[in-house]
């Protein structure tokens, strides 16, 4: 009975083009019921402790309801917690996610800095040794295990407004997109939120607005301009791009693991630009230098690219141990333009 309600589930999802996610896989084996071996390997120390202080306050006459209690403790505080799981994922324990891992957050190194120039892979507070990227080199990031990583933009396709027969075909063309491809292994989708960047729309109105003699559309115009600009700061409106990531690792010849790569790249960009949506199709981009760089920072620091915005490009290129905003840098070179021209020799 139940494989029959399993089967007309299957197909009543499948007719729905719908999937069902598996549930986490546990993979403890229990001794009975929610008692897993793992349990009884961690109860057993604390038991033989509790035990061991029973048996020293007997011994010594001093064993009352009192000092059973308190050696109990450690026994019941250890069982109480492992017993307890996760409200959602049933195969971790309180012990686990509460405890060790809120101690190890709390323990580890929370702070991090992107330094410039050449990785020390010594240098433990180094951003680059913790998220594995040495730098951007031909369009891709040169990782520390020795991986040319490219990255591409993809376009999406709204299927939730599609029908039936468009769902089916975008399916039918994904799918022999994903068994013609020869590095299927090596390919990894992502989907990442970024802050909303209004420049271009920005430079528009600026443009429009520029030779303006009325007051009032100059003072309108410029409270657009504040607007378009917080809205660009705030950290809840953010717009969500789609990527396709491959890699090939370099080995002893660079060259060679580097043309191995654009060749993976064209194949790839070749693929995805002949899937058919009926009326729609996809684009693809392959991400350069520049746009490396700020997807880097924007996935380490998104509050500060937030706030930072274009600028992340100049402060990334930038070598100097100084960096100073744009006035600053003007009325530092005024000055010193000025102190050479005023200087007695």
């Amino acid at each position: 009975m139940s494989r029959n309600l399993a089967l007309e589930r299957k197909e009543q999802l499948r007719s729905e083009l719908k999937v069902q996610l598996p549930v986490p896989i546990d993979t403890k084996r229990y001794l009975m019921g929610r008692v897993a071996f793992i349990d009884v390997a961690i109860f057993s120390p604390f038991l033989a402790l509790s035990c061991l202080f029973i048996y020293i306050f007997y011994s010594t006459g001093s064993l009352n309801k009192y000092t059973f209690i308190l050696s109990a403790i450690p026994s019941v505080a250890i069982i109480t917690f492992q017993m307890m799981k996760h409200p959602v994922r049933r195969e971790i324990s309180y012990l686990k996610y509460k405890i060790l891992w809120r101690y190890n957050f709390k323990k580890r190194e929370k702070e991090f800095y992107y330094r410039k120039g050449a990785l020390d892979m010594g240098d433990k507070q180094d951003a680059r040794r913790k998220i594995g990227i040495k730098a951007t080199f031909a369009d891709c990031y040169e990782t520390t295990d020795k991986r040319f990583v490219r990255v591409f933009e993809v376009s999406s396709v709204n299927l939730s407004l599609a029908n039936k027969p468009e769902k089916r075909s975008a399916l039918d063309s994904f799918k022999v997109f994903m068994t013609t491809i020869n590095f299927l292994k090596s390919i990894q989708f992502s989907q990442i939120a970024q802050p909303i960047n209004l420049t271009r729309h920005l430079q528009h109105v600026m443009k429009k607005q520029k030779g303006e003699d009325n007051l009032a559309k100059r003072l309108l115009n410029q409270g657009y301009r504040n607007h378009i600009e917080e809205i660009q700061k705030s950290r809840d409106l953010v717009t969500r791009k789609r990527y396709i990531i491959i890699s090939r690792n370099i080995g002893n010849d660079r060259e060679k693991a580097l043309d191995e790569l654009d060749q993976q790249s064209k194949l790839l960009m070749t693929k995805i630009e002949s899937m058919t949506f009926d009326y729609s199709s996809l684009s693809i981009k392959q991400l350069n230098n520049d746009e490396l760089t700020k997807l880097m920072y924007t996935c380490t620091d998104y509050d500060n690219a937030v706030s930072i915005g274009e600028h992340i490009i100049d402060r990334a290129n930038n070598r100097s141990s100084v960096s100073v905003g744009e006035n600053t840098a003007k009325e530092l070179i005024d000055v010193l333009q000025r102190q050479l021209r005023e200087k007695i020799n």
